[in-house]
């Protein structure tokens, strides 16, 4: 069985013999010419001049001259001309996205041939249509009164105002913006195509011109073919199946059923019998996701198809899928062709862009420094192409903002090698030169830099670099000055749609190709992938400016024509096809319901073909994850003996309730050295506020003279606001400097601050309850030797930290732990506290108590020391209590509990330095929910 190209070349040899140089072929794309030229070839036994073969646009373009001008010229031009027509001050950037809409309504209006004056006219009197618009037929007029009707003269609404101001300036303004473009010999195609009709006779040529694969055409095209056909110039050559043109509600036919009335086929009907007699083998394969769809691509290759690709092709109905696609061709198909380009969204150029855009959009001046936020710089830099100019420089500074919160860092301060001080630049310049500075740094020649760089990476570089260049000068030749937020939206749309088209013979091997790619193309074996509903045909609405009720009226595209292009596509694409695997994805997500294409269910129930389905399915074995379990070396034991040898190395009270809970999360912190990931905090966070509330505690009891805190002392403290508000400012400013406090602009930030106020007024009014008192200090390091056998004989462990507050009432030294937390003073009996098991442990009180033995061993002159906790959350409480609580007994005396507590406190550190000993996971996952170290576990 012949493909329809085979038939149009044998024909083409039938009626002109070898005599082809005078034929002009009229293609709606590009690609079927290759194939059109290689079927010519194969059938003439010498050397003949090939016709000229074009498509339709091409043909207009080289007969009246008028170039199609890209999109972003044809809108500026088009902006100048509403501006002066309607007298308006819109800026560039509000008209650029609606303006790109109403050149889609002029090209609509030009391929259709519709009146623009009546199209654009105010109709308020409804009576009117009939008697300005005759030649409407009644659908039309019906369609016209249905839109104009809600328009009351007497009442518009403030929308219909709006509608009405820019409605009424659009028919001169297509006037002026046409007038302008053929001043500039300019057009777009629907413009070139309406001109070229309108003045065809002076463009007539008396040699023939073949008409091959078209489908649905426009006014335009419907009334240049009708000329040559008069004129007995032209010859027709319809790609179709009598299966859907024979059924007249099939949608798939509607646009070729007309086309075969208006200009008949050359080609005769026994050729396109083929979509139910050539013994189709047609499968239905739903799989759970779109990757897997692509992963199938070996199993689905039969043996012809691996022996024979060129007669195979891979369609995409989302072209989404290509990459996915073609890491999954086997290893034995040596030739691929692709006829959609390599995605530049997909490339790490392509990220770089958009992290630089997105440092602008966050940057910041402020006294003629500029700032920028933290997480685009991070991300830039340890993008790719910028952190293999200097990795360990990078790695430093990035750690260093983490590290000190800087929210909003000086570009200055990130000069630190040629490239960073062109991204960080301080200096005024617009979008386009600055990227294209950095575009052109990148592609320097340095040894290091070329290392790094892929051929790939090179070739879209200069492409980018190229684009953006055009973009820049089309601006300074149209002098308009658009704002940088307008230039990267529209660098942004250029990187979502280049392709860079890859090299290759697109008359060999396997052909992956998009569904509009394949019209006039026969392949025996087919697979096509994501044949969804709302994929094919395509659910998307018409962005125009012309409602749909005109567009009906005026017969304009509604979206009704898409769907009949899709039906079209699909079903010529299967008409001569003999084995055909058609792929959906069948998991709901998003706005996807997983539904197959309507498209598919037509064809099984009323084709009568034969159509096998399957349901492929994932199988998801699930493991219980693997149990980790490090066991004591050498340089484990290492690690651990330096916390004996001076009390400057200590573990502290955090460190030995991460062991309690969780040993593996102990090793991973403490012995491997895995840093937890340091999160920065652009607002007051729990940790900040806590750090807060610590440092104004001690700095605004740092601030009284007398030894002794009495309910005076707290009262000037409390009445002295603007004192409470500098220390609270002061400490804030500890953790961002005054310049970032103002770049961040956080008006949460200011609650908080205001939450801690209430806190540290509410700990004071506390603190009256209990005067007077001492303080005996505050924010103070201690350590205490716990002695142990170890494996290298009897050792003592040091243990310390950082207490918050020791002060001194009546008989008593209070030790006192502050906790912005939900922590309680209340625990079941000494052993609980050190239980991994148990879901209640009190870490608070371990870690209070632990302070009460390093306190204690340094200060043995004070015999009673009472463990207590501040809990900011509970001291509103009206019979708040700070003591800890053990077996529902207030501790009022350390000594009581201390045997028992320091007896297991051995036990546990006797285990932790036990050579026999291994780290393990926790048994309880409930820990396993916060923890940095999950990702590891996997628990």
């Amino acid at each position: 069985m012949n493909s329809f190209l085979q038939l149009l070349a044998e024909d083409l040899i039938r009626k002109y013999q070898y005599n082809l140089k005078d034929l002009t072929v009229l293609f709606p794309n590009k690609r079927a010419g290759l194939f059109l030229a290689e079927a010519l070839s194969k059938r003439i036994g010498q050397p003949i001049w090939m016709p000229a073969i074009l498509t339709l646009p091409e043909f207009i373009e080289r007969q009246t001259g008028l170039k199609t001008a890209d999109n972003l010229p044809l809108i500026i031009k088009l902006y100048k001309a509403y501006t002066q027509v309607s007298g308006s001050t819109e800026k560039f950037e509000d008209f650029y996205f609606w303006g790109n809409m109403l050149l889609g309504d002029f090209d609509d209006i030009d391929k259709y041939l519709a009146d623009p004056q009546a199209l654009f006219s105010n109709i308020i009197s409804l009576k009117e249509v009939e008697i300005n618009f005759p030649y409407l037929s009644p659908e039309q007029i019906d369609a016209v009164k249905s839109f104009w009707s809600s328009f009351n003269p007497e009442k518009y609404s403030l929308e219909q105002q709006e509608f009405l101001k820019v409605w009424n300036n659009l028919y001169p303004t297509y006037l002026k913006f046409k007038e302008r473009l053929f001043k500039e010999n300019l057009c777009y195609e629907g413009m070139g195509q309406r001109f070229f009709y309108e003045h065809i006779e002076n463009y007539a040529q008396k040699t023939p011109v073949i008409f091959a694969g078209f489908n649905a055409l426009n006014k335009c095209e419907k009334q240049i073919f009708t000329f040559y056909k008069n004129n007995k110039q032209a010859t027709f050559y319809w790609d179709y199946d009598i299966y859907y043109t024979s059924n007249e509600f099939h949608e798939a036919g509607n646009f070729i059923r007309e086309n075969l009335t208006l200009f008949p086929n050359e080609l005769g009907p026994e050729h396109f019998n083929n979509f139910k007699y050539n013994g189709k083998n047609i499968e239905y394969i739903s799989v759970p996701s779109n990757i897997g769809q692509a992963k199938l691509i070996p199993t689905l290759l039969n043996d012809d198809s691996r022996k024979n690709p060129r007669k195979t092709a891979l369609v995409l109905c989302d072209e989404r899928l290509l990459i996915p696609v073609m890491h999954s061709i086997p290893e034995d198909i040596s030739k691929i062709n692709i006829t959609m380009g390599y995605p530049a969204q997909n490339t790490s150029v392509a990220a770089l862009l958009y992290m630089l855009g997105e440092l602008k959009n966050y940057s910041k001046t402020e006294n003629g420094n500029t700032y920028y936020y933290y997480k685009p710089v991070i991300a830039l830099l340890n993008h790719k192409l910028i952190k293999d100019s200097c990795p360990e420089d990078i790695d430093k500074i990035t750690d260093y903002i983490r590290k000190k919160n800087i929210v909003y860092i000086a570009g200055k301060n990130l000069h630190f090698n040629a490239l960073t001080r062109v991204i960080f630049s301080e200096e005024e310049q617009n979008i386009p030169d600055y990227l294209l500075r950095i575009l052109k740094l990148l592609s320097a020649s340095s040894p290091d830099t070329e290392r790094t760089l892929y051929p790939l990476e090179k070739e879209f570089i200069f492409t980018f670099y190229t684009q953006i260049q055009c973009l820049k000068n089309t601006f300074e030749e149209e002098k308009i000055v658009p704002e940088n937020k307008l230039y990267l939206q529209i660098i942004n749309k250029i990187v979502n749609t280049t392709t860079i088209p890859f090299s290759g013979e697109p008359l060999e091997g396997l052909q992956i190709m998009g569904l509009q790619e394949t019209r006039m193309l026969d392949f025996d074996n087919l697979i096509l992938f994501s044949a969804n509903e709302g994929i094919i045909p395509h659910t998307g609405h018409i962005s125009s400016f012309i409602p749909y009720n005109l567009r009906v009226g005026f017969q304009l595209p509604t979206p009704e024509h898409q769907d009949a292009l899709f039906a079209y596509y699909f079903y010529r694409v299967l008409q001569r096809a003999r084995q055909i695997k058609i792929l959906y994805n069948s998991v709901t997500q998003g706005l996807s319901g997983g539904e197959k294409s309507r498209f598919l269910l037509q064809m099984k129930y009323e084709s009568g073909l034969p159509i096998t389905e399957h349901n492929f399915q994932n199988h998801i074995s699930v493991e219980e994850a693997r149990k980790i379990e490090i066991v004591y070396n050498k340089e484990i034991l290492d690690t651990l003996y330096a916390y004996t040898q001076s009390p400057e190395i200590s573990l502290s009270p955090s460190a030995l309730n991460i062991y309690i809970d969780c040993p593996l999360r102990f090793y991973f912190k403490y012995i491997a050295g895995i840093k937890e990931k340091e999160e920065m905090a652009e607002e007051l966070d729990q940790r900040l506020l806590g750090n807060i509330f610590h440092e104004c505690s001690q700095s605004l009891y740092a601030t009284v003279a007398e030894q002794e805190i009495t309910a005076d002392v707290i009262n000037r403290i409390l009445h002295n606001r603007e004192q409470l508000d500098k220390h609270i400012r002061k400490s804030y400013l500890n953790f961002y400097d005054s310049q970032v406090i103002r770049l961040i602009d956080s008006g949460s930030n200011e609650l908080i601050l205001e939450v801690i106020k209430k806190y540290l007024r509410q700990m004071f009014q506390y603190d009256k309850t209990i005067c007077p008192f001492r303080i005996i200090s505050m924010e103070k390091r201690y350590t205490v030797p716990i002695p142990i056998n170890t494996p290298n004989g009897l050792k003592s462990v040091y243990i310390g930290g950082i207490i918050d507050r020791i002060d001194q009432i009546d008989h008593a030294v209070r030790i006192i732990d502050y906790k912005t937390g939900a922590d309680t003073t209340v625990f079941r009996d000494i052993p609980s506290i050190f239980d991994p098991t148990d879901n209640n442990r009190n870490k608070a009180a371990f870690q209070t108590l632990l302070y009460c033995l390093m306190f204690g061993y340094n200060h043995p002159q004070y015999p009673v020391l009472t463990p207590g906790i501040y809990s900011t959350k509970l001291l509103f409480g009206k019979d708040y209590n700070y003591k800890l609580k053990c077996n529902n007994s207030y501790i009022s005396d350390f000594s009581a509990y201390r045997e028992d507590f320091y007896q297991l406190l051995t036990e546990l550190l006797s285990r932790l330095f036990s050579s026999d000993n291994s780290f393990t996971q926790t048994l309880n996952e409930k820990k396993c929910r916060t923890c940095p170290y999950s990702g590891i576990c996997r628990k």
